[in-house]
């Protein structure tokens, strides 16, 4: 897309006391994305229309929906005239690669080094978050999910006015980059839901910092797998509730 297509421009009201001003204002787009196999509707979800290819493919991936397509022979995300397919074994290939599947358990090392992030690498990632937002700056309306290296610099950044959709892309992209799970800790800008730290460790994700408040079934989530929650990360703070080994100086 052009980079536009996340926003609609809309002559609106700006009211201050009593005063009343006309303005033109962005408005984030949200459409109806159908998910297809072989032409039946799966799922129809409702997103900012950019990125579709990274949301067909992390939406089957993180959903579990891939276990039930054996039969299928194409998966489709339709928005409007627009139309993203993949087979099911080239999904497969994918989610294999980079030993995506086979670095899901807790206590594997990348590059022959434990795992390990530091604290001033979370910092980072933090105070980068707004920058990285294009969407969000522009209409005050997503949510963003992004990944970063050791060093707290991002590699992939994903926005959406659904915060489950900001992760379903941002995992299909490093799906689709082939990027190992274990070279880097994803934050997100929304709260510590339990069903978005369950997507980042279907992928093999260790570390997830937040800028909100996870709950205590996140907590358990978390603690059975082995991965760090790093919550209310803004401002130069945060908040470890599980897992705090994880995080060691560089």
């Amino acid at each position: 897309m052009d980079g536009s297509g996340y926003r609609e421009m809309h002559e609106v009201w700006y009211v201050e006391g009593t005063s009343w001003s006309p303005v033109v204002e962005a408005v984030a787009r949200e459409e109806a994305v159908g998910i297809y196999c072989d032409g039946l509707l799966v799922e129809e979800i409702s997103c900012t229309p950019e990125d579709l290819e990274d949301l067909a493919v992390g939406y089957v991936f993180t959903s579990g929906v891939l276990a039930d397509l054996d039969e299928c022979s194409c998966i489709e995300a339709v928005s409007g005239n627009r139309r993203f397919g993949i087979r099911p074994c080239d999904l497969r290939a994918l989610c294999a690669s980079r030993a995506a599947q086979a670095l899901r358990s807790r206590g594997i090392e990348a590059d022959g080094a434990p795992f390990g992030v530091s604290p001033e690498a979370v910092h980072r990632a933090s105070f980068a978050l707004l920058d990285a937002q294009r969407m969000h700056r522009g209409t005050g309306a997503t949510h963003a999910a992004a990944f970063a290296d050791f060093e707290g610099r991002y590699r992939c950044v994903r926005e959406d006015i659904g915060r489950h959709n900001a992760v379903d892309k941002l995992i299909g992209a490093l799906l689709r980059e082939g990027v190992d799970p274990l070279s880097g800790f994803v934050h997100l800008s929304s709260r510590c839901a339990l069903d978005l730290v369950r997507k980042c460790a279907t992928y093999g994700i260790r570390l997830v910092s937040t800028v909100s408040a996870p709950t205590s079934a996140v907590l358990e989530f978390a603690d059975e797998r082995g991965i760090t929650l790093c919550a209310f990360a803004r401002n130069g703070h945060f908040t470890v509730y599980t897992h705090p080994e994880t995080l060691v100086r560089r």
